[in-house]
């Protein structure tokens, strides 16, 4: 019971103090002290805060000595009750104040860098990239979704279907590579969300064996990259670094070609 009581939110004097009285019956304050070995000064401060917490209360005994007692032990729901309450509004006007916390947080740049590692870490943070409020610029090489161990193609056509079903435009940046040819012949999607345009390989050589995608969007910078010897996915929240890459995709996309059936590049 003693831990129970510390778990609740009393300290180890308290629980001393209201486990003896609760044993002993009505008892002064020296009587308190002497059961449960806590100094009678101390002693009288614990009953008082205990009294103030609804737990304990006092009255005149035999000759007038003033007594203490234990309230019914439902009292201690209705203390624990009371702290949730308390944390709860404090809960509340953190969550209120968060925009202006968060404000104050990106004023000093902190990028951070999350790695996930295998096939189903990679889709779990393209599944992040669903959440964007802005357009996403993309650089793709779509080696790995033609790669059969890795088994993606499907799981591509999904993912660009979620992302139109949310409506999140997307400018594409293509690898005219022989995968890029015949995923662009054999595209079924809508081009009312996506834009494509090809890219070649020899015009940026530091990409032309990306094996993955690269995606900038709002403060992030994801990348999948799918070489060997293990699939990884990162994701960076840098407004700097993403930024630099959003002028960068913009002068790419200048001088791009369109892709293969769209109309709208």
């Amino acid at each position: 019971m003693h831990d129970i009581l510390k778990k609740i939110g009393l300290e180890d004097a308290d629980a001393k103090i209201y486990l003896s009285l609760l044993q002993s019956g009505p008892s002064t304050a020296t009587e308190i002290a002497r059961k449960s070995g806590v100094s009678r000064t101390l002693s009288y401060h614990i009953l008082e805060k205990l009294g103030w917490l609804g737990l304990v209360n006092r009255a005149s005994g035999k000759g007038k000595k003033l007594q203490f007692f234990v309230e019914h032990p439902k009292n201690l729901i209705r203390f624990v009750k009371d702290k949730k309450n308390v944390w709860e509004s404090r809960m509340e006007e953190v969550q209120n104040s968060l925009p202006d916390f968060i404000s104050l947080y990106k004023t000093a740049e902190k990028p951070t860098v999350r790695f996930q590692e295998g096939i189903e870490g990679v889709k779990n943070i393209y599944w992040e990239t669903l959440g964007s409020k802005t357009e996403i610029l993309s650089v793709l090489d779509l080696w790995p979704w033609y790669t059969p161990e890795l088994n993606l193609y499907k799981w591509g056509r999904e993912y660009t279907r979620e992302r139109s079903a949310k409506k999140i435009h997307e400018r594409v940046m293509v690898l005219d590579t022989p995968e890029g040819r015949d995923w662009m012949e054999n595209y079924k999607g809508s081009y009312k969300y996506t834009k494509y345009r090809w890219i070649k390989p020899e015009q940026v050589p530091m990409i032309k064996d990306l094996g993955g995608e690269i995606n900038v969007y709002e403060n992030k910078v994801m990348m999948a990259l799918f070489k060997k010897p293990v699939p990884i996915g990162v994701m960076i929240d840098s407004s700097a670094l993403a930024n630099i890459l959003k002028a960068m995709f913009e002068l790419a996309w200048q001088v791009g070609a369109p892709a293969h059936g769209n109309k709208n590049a």
